[in-house]
C-alpha cells in the first residue's frame, strides 16, 4: 500500500521497539512521514535512520510523555519540520509494576498511569488544535485485552488500560462530526519485550508467568507487524466511518477486512486459554 499516506504526518509514540517500532516502519513505507517518540533517544534514532535508509522521512524526539513541557516541546518541533500531525499513535506503555495491590511500590504504580492514560491525554491534548484546524485526523490508542479481565498481579496495568479506552470513547464522543476519527486497538498477545517481562517475572509475583510462557513455548505470539498492519488500516482513509469504534486484532472480520482493504495476508487467529 504505498502511498496510502502520502503527504500524511504521524506520530507514534513507544516507537522505539515492539509494536511502536513496527508501526513506524509499516506507516513510513505507506508514504507517512514519522515523528518516532519514546525516551531511548538510540532507539528511536536507530529507527529513524533505517526509515530513511529506505527513502523515507522520519524526526526521532526522545520525549517523555507523561511530562507535560516535554510533549509540548515534541509539538514544537514537530510543527517546525513537518507544520502538521495527521495521525497520533498512543502506543507507549508500562507493564511494571507486577504484584499484589498491596505489595507493589506507589511510586511505581503511580508512574505508569503517568505513561499509560496521562501521556495518551497530553498527546491528544498537544495535536488535536491542529487536527480540528485542518478538519481530519486520525488518534489511534494501542490499548489490551487486559482492560476487561482480572489479570493477577497487573492492578496497574489493567487499570490503565480500561481507563484509556473511557478516555477514547469519551473524546471521540467530543469529536463527533468533527472528521477526527478516534478508534481503540486490541494488539492481542504480540512477540514484545513486554511479553518477555511477564513470563520472566517470579510466579510468587506474578502468578499467571506459566500462562505467558506457554503461549510463548505454544508459538501464540503474533509478530508486531501484524498489530501495525491493522493500525495503518485505523491511519488511513478505510476507517474514516471509524469514530468510537474499538477493533481487536483476534477478530476474525476485522482482520479480513484489513487483509482485504491492504492487499496483504494475516496470521490466522491465535487459541488460547
Amino acid at each position: 500500500m504505498i502511498d496510502l499516506l502520502k503527504n500524511k504526518v504521524a506520530l507514534v509514540t513507544g516507537a522505539g521497539r515492539g509494536i511502536g517500532r513496527a508501526t513506524a516502519l509499516t506507516l513510513a513505507e505507506a508514504g507517512a512521514a514519522v515523528v518516532l517518540v519514546a525516551r531511548s533517544k538510540d532507539e528511536i534514532g536507530s529507527v529513524a535512520d533505517e526509515i530513511k535508509q529506505q527513502g523515507g522521512q522520519a524526526l526521532a524526539i526522545p520525549t517523555d510523555v507523561s511530562h507535560t513541557g516535554q510533549v509540548d516541546h515534541l509539538l514544537v518541533l514537530t510543527l517546525r519540520a513537518f507544520g502538521g500531525v495527521d495521525i497520533l499513535v498512543n502506543n507507549a506503555a508500562l507493564i511494571q509494576p507486577l504484584g499484589k495491590v498491596w505489595e507493589t511500590s506507589p511510586q511505581a504504580w503511580q508512574k505508569l498511569i503517568d505513561v499509560n492514560v496521562v501521556g495518551p491525554y497530553l498527546c491528544t491534548r498537544a495535536v488535536l488544535p491542529h487536527m480540528l484546524d485542518k478538519g481530519s485526523g486520525r488518534i489511534i490508542n494501542i490499548s489490551s485485552g487486559a482492560a476487561a479481565r482480572d489479570i493477577i498481579g497487573a492492578s496497574a496495568y489493567n487499570a490503565s488500560k480500561a481507563a484509556l479506552e473511557r478516555f477514547s470513547s469519551t473524546l471521540a464522543a467530543e469529536l463527533n462530526d468533527t472528521n477526527v476519527v478516534v478508534t481503540v486497538l486490541r494488539p492481542g498477545i504480540v512477540d514484545t519485550s513486554m511479553q518477555s517481562n511477564m513470563r520472566n517475572t517470579p510466579e510468587r509475583i506474578f502468578p499467571l508467568a506459566s500462562v505467558w510462557q506457554s503461549w510463548y513455548d505454544d508459538a501464540q505470539l503474533r509478530p508486531a507487524s501484524e498489530p501495525a498492519q491493522a493500525i495503518l488500516w485505523l491511519a488511513s482513509r478505510f476507517a474514516h466511518n471509524a469514530n468510537g469504534r474499538q477493533f481487536s486484532i483476534d477478530d476474525e472480520a476485522f482482520r479480513q477486512t484489513v487483509a482485504s482493504d491492504l492487499g496483504i495476508d494475516l496470521l490466522p487467529p491465535r487459541e488460547r486459554n
